[in-house]
């Protein structure tokens, strides 16, 4: 069975190296002591525009009440709002949580320790390579933290009496104009014998900047980075730099949630790093770096990303064209093999996902069934390389139970949203709870989300089209069709009666006594006689028949397939409902009418101008009706 007890996962941009490998290590070692992880991601910060208004409908998604403590990696978050509204959101909850932060923690907090780092490479260059001049490169972007590390540059070079020249400390930012600036603001002060450096990233573009200005590294000017990517690792000459446990740091959150969840204390300091000394610095490592395989991976990861992108492509104009959320979902069973290791994916969609505003509604003069808040839609799940059927379920599980049925697997959560309209949520798990949430991840949840708009906007569209057609087609006192109705729907009814050899037949009515109840009781009375007799015609009507009134009070009906005894009873049948409706209205004045009909065979060479005819014929028949009326009775 699925684990009764769960842990939430908070976090952004879980594509990330730093957040797969956090949430790697809060799932395993959850495991290890028989909970869960449900982790909820979003995709803030990313310059989206006004589509990143539906990134808070990441709080609506998850069962709170199903935690037994939560994990929130509020530094993940590039949205400051957002990291706001999950934090109020969590501090009205009663269960324990542990905050991954290295500042403005709101709750328990713990964070990895690698910023001390800078201050035992300048150490390091210090004390082992005798350096008289260590300069430090920072970050822009990320300056709080690259004012740490700073921090402990300067407390390692007062420890040997020394502080920081005028050029000896620059921040810039991940362009290569700007590192080109700080290499040439330190030889200001003639070429630096070290430069510690924010982190690899910045090492190895001020290392590419050297080179390119003719220094030898380490010869000339020794660097280092700070967090060991597969990049610094793989370069000539192998990049010093310090190790980068987030794997640790998943795995100590985990132990210190557990902690609370149990009535103790969690511990407040974070897995520390540690020094990788390789060559960059001036040491002898072993060996440079063999980067065959590197260059292979790297290829290989270009090529992904290559194909990620035509794939996206493709997926975007195939649901772009979708007209129908069923067929939405058979073609987007067609890309899932493009997600290697995903053992399980599911679409889940809110009971009002479609809904449409009420302004609409009442433009459309329609009424919306609210949909049941508590039901959510499975449209699509795909499970072990089989898709199975939709189902509805109730919010208290996030998944049908039958889902977690023999299931130990951690699911990842994304939103589904456009703007600020809420759709639902994807649901992922991975092979052996091993995390690979790829970026093509997000084009396909963009692509989800454009495809369920577009269905949306087609839906209103739609909506308002019929209005439109109904303005245009429609009588507005009765509903029933006018003359560009009748004029629209004519030859179809023709076509009909000419392919099965059927009769047509016209009928005439008119109100008796409109004048006289207009003039005695006032004009909305007579509109409201003219609707009683409309709903008269409208009741006798059959499938295919055309109802209409052109203007006045002259009411027009064309039928196929008629006998002249169906004829008489039709007409019959209007008298007889209006003789009903008086006996039971209450009202002053009775609604009487005179109706005529004419009919005849269809045949080859029967046009819209016999059916005129037919209708003269009917006019004719309806004033004769008229006549034997007695004014006294209308």
């Amino acid at each position: 069975m699925y684990h009764a007890k769960k842990i939430g996962v908070f976090i952004s941009h879980i594509f990330g190296a730093y957040q797969q490998g956090v949430c790697q290590g809060i799932i395993d070692r959850a495991v290890e002591y028989g909970y869960t992880a449900e982790i909820f991601t979003s995709l803030d910060g990313e310059n989206l525009g006004s589509y990143a208004l539906g990134e808070e409908s990441i709080l609506h998604i998850p069962n709170y009440d199903s935690f037994d403590g939560i994990i929130f990696a509020s530094d993940t978050y590039i949205s400051q709002e957002l990291r706001r509204k999950i934090s109020e959101r969590l501090k009205a909850l009663s269960c324990p949580i542990v905050e991954i932060a290295v500042k403005d923690a709101c709750f328990p907090s713990i964070s990895l320790e690698n910023n001390s780092m800078s201050g035992e490479l300048t150490s390091h260059f210090l004390n082992v390579h005798h350096a008289s001049r260590v300069c430090f490169l920072g970050s822009l972007s990320e300056s709080y933290v690259s004012k740490l590390r700073e921090k402990h540059y300067r407390d390692a070079l007062k420890k040997q009496g020394k502080t920081p020249g005028e050029n000896d400390i620059y921040h810039c930012g991940y362009e290569e104009d700007e590192v080109r600036r700080a290499l040439a603001f330190f030889c200001q002060a003639g070429t630096p014998e070290a430069v510690v450096c924010y982190n690899d990233r910045l090492a190895l573009m001020f290392l590419a900047s050297a080179l390119a200005a003719g220094y030898r590294v380490p010869e000339d000017i020794a660097i280092t980075g700070c967090d060991d990517t597969p990049e610094g690792q793989n370069i000539s000459p192998m990049l010093t730099t310090v190790t980068f446990p987030v794997y640790e740091l998943g795995v100590r959150a985990i132990e210190n949630l557990l902690a609370l969840i149990r009535g103790g204390s969690p511990e407040t300091a974070g897995p520390t790093a540690a020094l990788l000394i390789r060559n960059s610095c001036g040491c002898h490592h072993k060996e440079d770096a063999d980067a065959v395989f590197f260059m292979q991976d790297l290829s290989a990861r270009i090529a992904s990303l290559e194909t990620s992108i035509l794939d996206s492509m493709n997926m975007s104009s195939s649901l772009q064209h979708v007209t129908d959320l069923d067929a939405g979902m058979e073609m987007l069973s067609e890309f899932l093999p493009q997600l290697k290791h995903c053992a399980e994916f599911y679409l889940c969609l809110y009971a009002d996902w479609d809904s449409v505003s009420s302004h609409i509604l009442a433009l459309t003069n329609q009424e919306e069934t609210a949909p049941d808040a508590d039901t959510i839609l499975l449209k699509f799940a795909y499970k072990n390389a089989k898709t199975l059927p939709e189902c509805s379920f109730l919010k208290k599980n996030l998944l049908p139970d039958y889902l977690y049925d023999n299931s130990d697997c951690a699911f990842i959560y994304v939103p589904l949203y456009f703007e600020d309209k809420k759709f639902g949520y994807l649901a992922l798990a991975y092979e052996n709870n091993q995390i690979d949430f790829q970026f093509r991840l997000v084009q396909w949840q963009m692509n989800i989300n454009r495809m369920l708009q577009n269905l949306c906007e087609a839906k209103r569209t739609g909506m308002l089209v019929s209005r439109l057609e109904d303005i245009y087609m429609r009588d507005a006192l009765t509903g029933l069709y006018n003359k560009h109705g009748y004029n629209h729907l004519e030859e179809a009814l023709l076509n009909r009666a000419l392919l099965e050899s059927l009769p047509l037949t016209a009928f005439l009515i008119d109100m008796d006594g409109l004048k006289n109840i207009n003039d005695t009781y006032g004009h909305s009375e007579g509109d409201f006689a003219l609707r009683v007799l409309g709903q008269a015609i409208e009741s006798t009507a059959s499938e295919g028949d055309i109802c209409a009134r052109f203007s006045g009070d002259e009411f027009y009906m064309l039928t196929a397939g008629l006998t002249e005894k169906d004829a008489k009873k039709r007409a019959e049948s209007i008298t007889s409902y209006l003789d009903n409706y008086n006996k039971l209205s209450g009202k002053a004045y009775d609604i009487c009418c005179s109706c005529g009909y004419a009919s005849a065979l269809s045949e080859h060479g029967f046009t819209a101008e016999r059916i005129q005819e037919l209708f003269a014929i009917a006019d004719k028949n309806m004033y004769l009706e008229k006549e034997k009326h007695h004014a006294v009775h209308c």
